[in-house]
């Protein structure tokens, strides 16, 4: 079992990536879970702030539940921002099979897309804007996202790249 972790700033397309890469792994196994960020957030009775410590805690609480997916043998697909590299360290040092995605795309680009209306509406509280994001310091693979690609194109790189990585 492997906890496929993709992480990247807000807009980055984290989720699209990942719904597609589940969709892609489903197709041949059933024992595949995809966890999005944003409705775990929910899911969890916003019982986090957003404020720099909360949001730890919570990167905290999705590496845990990912661990315990894994531990019963399912594939995990999360899309999270995870800004922490201590989260991301926790997960190698604790997650067998653990596989980091990291979707890169220039804040420029962010904020011309602004998906979300994040970055025009709404000034205060964005990870890679006004907040800092520890980038990944040694992902798996690092997929540029400049939207040039479709989703199944970037899904493929990052089956190209995994390839010698699966076990």
């Amino acid at each position: 079992m492997a906890v496929y972790w993709i992480t990247g700033l807000s807009g980055a397309g984290k989720t699209t990536i990942g719904r597609e890469y589940y969709l892609y792994l489903k197709s041949s196994i059933d024992n595949v879970v995809f966890l999005d960020g944003d409705e775990l957030r929910e899911i969890m009775g916003g019982d986090f702030g957003y404020e720099l410590l909360e949001r730890k805690r919570l990167a905290h609480s999705y590496a845990k539940l990912s661990k315990m997916l894994s531990d019963q043998r399912i594939h995990v697909v999360i899309a999270t921002i995870s800004m922490f590299n201590e989260v991301r360290e926790w997960n190698r040092c604790n997650i067998e099979n653990y596989v980091e995605i990291y979707i890169k795309v220039p804040i420029e680009i962010l904020i011309e897309r602004d998906q979300k209306n994040l970055y025009s509406k709404n000034k205060k509280n964005i990870v890679g804007f006004n907040i800092h994001m520890e980038e990944p310091l040694n992902p798996d693979i690092v997929i540029f996202n400049d939207g040039l690609k479709s989703p199944k194109e970037l899904v493929a790189k990052m089956l190209t790249d995994l390839r010698p990585k699966d076990k």
